[in-house]
């Protein structure tokens, strides 16, 4: 009888010992596969900013005002929403073969949001369509390099005459996203100069 408590005893504490080490083994795995979800929202998240910048187009739009808007508007006032006119796909029945859309950013909190609008040229009452891109983000940066300036926080730049230059675009782009838990990401664009105004 004595030998069975005994064994008894040992495999409650072997058990133990076992289920705890399971336990351990099961929230190591979970938090890993949360760590790889959130590092492959970053990536698709970085594909898409990418996308949309690299296809930048000088291309200058009306608000629904009738207000002549630069092709890419940013600047580093917190929640601003950086602003550009992109290509979206390939098009084979368009003349010109792409298509060209209006697309915004803004960090808002901790949230990414991607916007755009349904046409190029706001009217009366339209309103862009805004989803969340990216969350626990605690910063979104873009600066700009002009020709024959250093890097720059805002677009467009002012010509002599104290105008915007609406249709010019920067000779690259850096993009910088800070997350809360992956760290700091940095991409620089080259903008390609083609038929810039």
């Amino acid at each position: 009888m004595l030998e069975v408590l005994i064994a008894l005893s040992l495999f409650a504490v072997l058990s133990a010992m076992a289920f705890g080490g399971l336990n351990q083994l099961l929230g190591q795995h979970q938090q890993l596969q949360k760590r790889q979800h959130r590092f492959v929202d970053l990536q698709s998240t970085i594909q898409v900013l990418e996308r949309d910048f690299s296809q930048i187009e000088p291309r200058s739009i009306r608000d629904a005002f009738g207000d002549a808007q630069a092709a890419l508007q940013g600047n580093s006032t917190p929640e601003f929403t950086y602003q550009l006119t992109t290509k979206t796909w390939f098009n084979p029945h368009h003349d010109q073969g792409v298509l060209l859309q209006r697309i915004g950013y803004q960090l808002q909190g901790q949230t990414l949001w991607r916007s755009y609008h349904a046409q190029l040229d706001a009217g009366i009452g339209s309103t862009p369509v805004r989803y969340p891109l990216f969350d626990q983000a605690t910063g979104f940066k873009v600066r700009f390099l002009a020709n024959q300036q250093p890097w720059i926080d805002y677009w467009p730049p002012i010509n002599p005459q104290g105008q915007p230059t609406l249709n010019q675009l920067p000779r690259a782009i850096e993009i910088q996203l800070t997350t809360a838990d992956l760290g700091t990401i940095t991409r620089i664009l080259e903008i390609p100069q083609q038929g810039t105004q």
